[in-house]
């Protein structure tokens, strides 16, 4: 079993209450993300709102982003340690599916939306999980190797998060089902996070024109800031004469008046793609002398996505600045998450995104107590590299003041020789004035021994076994130490650099924030 607090919300149209969870154990083709960032989606609103049925208390959320903490015996795409991107869930074996057409997979409604019970409060209560193969608002969750796709150490978790879904659809949308060319006009209905998405995918391809409908102002900036050429609003689309005619026509609001106005707008032989989830059969209806002229109307889940194979590319489209998803990103704490789904519900965010390691409330420092204390009593040297993989990366602002340290690692060379200096801990005053090694003399006083060091150190955010992650670097000698979080006040720091293993092991150790004490310098 493994603990989790997840963003729990117990009655049809709810709030959500961040809640202390048990989940199972992944099966032999799952496994256990410790999740880092998670988005706000339209569609966790339509649950939240009852349109998936009665399916609470629930967790919804279903752009997660994170680091793989356990698999089961037959996973073999992934391993501890790796950075990851949850997509939706799909079968893998149906034609759909072996086309490379998994968003229309045989079992979609079965693995995206029926209630399954992978967690319970502590108290026994189940709560119905798996939402979109996910349920990724909380800070672990289990999920099936399909649903797992490899991110790149570069992509920050904030951006990560938006590609398993919102951008995906967008972006999916122009590239698998519509795809412009140069030449051609696409109008987008919307300017949310999926309606964005496309005007940059549409932009990347060299579309000539294209436009954006969108009542809010500030949207229709931000449209025309991310590669629109024009932005106006419905009502202003609508007096337009003549009647502005478009190859392309996407629809975000799956709306009767947004249909109307995608098929008003589609030229003869052009295609408007509808892709918003609204509740029940939600019955449209269409002109079908229009339609006559050769138009077509088509529905698209999920882009046509192949989550494998088009996260990925989302990925290398914003290392090259062609998906700037950043520009629609506002984050959130976990303990704020009801404070980001009312901004969703608003609009004045348009992609808020939740950060799980934000969470440091008392309760999170009570649970981490019972690991700090099984790394007091001892852990074998391959139980420590996969726990320092495990866990969320560190802010280097947040390693401010003094800390007391102590060697995890049993019997190595370091750790002796911090043992016969006194090693105290360390002291960060700021980023680029550090103390790496202080030391305590036998009346109590600590000092900053600098020989000992061979100068200072600072802080930077470096790379270290998949994790991007405050990392100090000496001044004098070539180590690095590395920092990861296991709780609220607790680091856990691995050195690394010439000379630093012994026979083979790694030095690693804990570090504890405390009370700041005067620290004198000794040269």
């Amino acid at each position: 079993m493994t603990a989790a607090v997840a963003a729990l919300v117990r009655e049809r149209g709810g709030s959500v209450a961040l809640t202390d969870v048990v989940l199972r154990s992944p099966d032999p083709r799952e496994l256990v993300v410790r999740v880092m960032a998670s988005g706000v989606c339209p569609t966790d609103l339509f649950g939240i709102d009852g349109g998936a049925g009665n399916r609470f208390p629930a967790v919804f959320g279903h752009e997660g982003a994170g680091i793989v903490e356990a698999v089961g015996a037959e996973v073999a795409r992934v391993r501890p340690g790796d950075r990851v991107v949850l997509g939706f869930g799909s079968c893998g074996a149906c034609d759909s599916c072996r086309d490379g057409h998994s968003a229309y997979c045989d079992r979609f409604a079965e693995l995206n939306y029926a209630p399954r019970s992978d967690a319970a409060t502590e108290d026994g209560e189940r709560v119905t999980t798996a939402w979109m193969a996910q349920s990724s608002w909380a800070t672990r969750v289990v999920v099936h190797e399909s649903s797992v796709v490899p991110i790149g150490d570069d992509v920050p978790w904030a951006v990560a998060a938006t590609l398993g879904c919102g951008i995906l659809t967008g972006a999916g949308t122009v590239l698998n089902v519509l795809r412009p060319a140069p030449g051609d006009a696409l109008l987008v209905l919307g300017a949310g996070t999926t309606g964005l998405a496309a005007v940059m995918a549409a932009a990347h391809r060299g579309v000539t024109r294209i436009v954006v409908s969108d009542p809010v102002e500030a949207r229709r900036v931000l449209a025309l800031e991310v590669g629109a050429t024009e932005a106006l609003s419905p009502r202003d689309l609508a007096a337009q004469r003549p009647a502005p005619s478009f190859s392309h026509v996407l629809d975000t609001a799956g709306t009767q008046s947004s249909i109307d106005a995608a098929l008003a707008a589609v030229a003869p032989r052009g295609i408007a793609a509808t892709v918003a989830l609204k509740p029940g059969a939600n019955p449209m209806t269409v002109s079908q002398s229009r339609l006559l002229w050769g138009r077509t109307l088509t529905g698209v889940i999920e882009g046509d996505a192949d989550v494998a194979r088009d996260v990925p590319l989302l990925a290398a489209l914003w290392r090259a600045g062609r998906l700037p998803v950043e520009r629609l990103i506002g984050t959130y704490a976990f303990a704020d998450a009801q404070a980001a789904i009312a901004d969703a519900r608003a609009g004045r965010v348009v992609k808020p995104v939740l950060e799980m390691e934000m969470v440091t409330d008392a309760a999170s420092a009570a649970s981490v107590r019972p690991l700090v204390d099984r790394l007091r009593d001892g852990v074998p040297d391959d139980d420590l590299a996969a726990l320092w993989r495990s866990l969320p990366p560190v802010r280097t602002a947040e390693l401010r003041g003094l800390w007391r340290g102590w060697a995890a690692t049993r019997g190595h060379r370091a750790g002796r020789l911090l043992e016969r200096s006194r090693w105290y801990g360390k002291l960060f005053r700021s980023d680029d004035d550090v103390a790496p090694l202080v030391c305590e003399t036998e009346d109590g006083t600590l000092v900053a021994d600098a020989g000992l060091a061979r100068g200072g150190a600072t802080l930077r955010t470096i790379v270290h076994d998949g994790v991007a992650t405050a990392s100090m670097v000496y001044d004098g000698q070539p180590i690095i130490d590395h920092f990861v979080r296991l709780g609220p006040g607790t680091v856990f720091g691995v050195m690394t650099g010439r000379d630093t293993d012994d026979r083979g092991r790694a030095f690693y150790f804990v570090l504890e924030h405390v009370e700041d004490r005067p620290v004198a310098l000794r040269e």
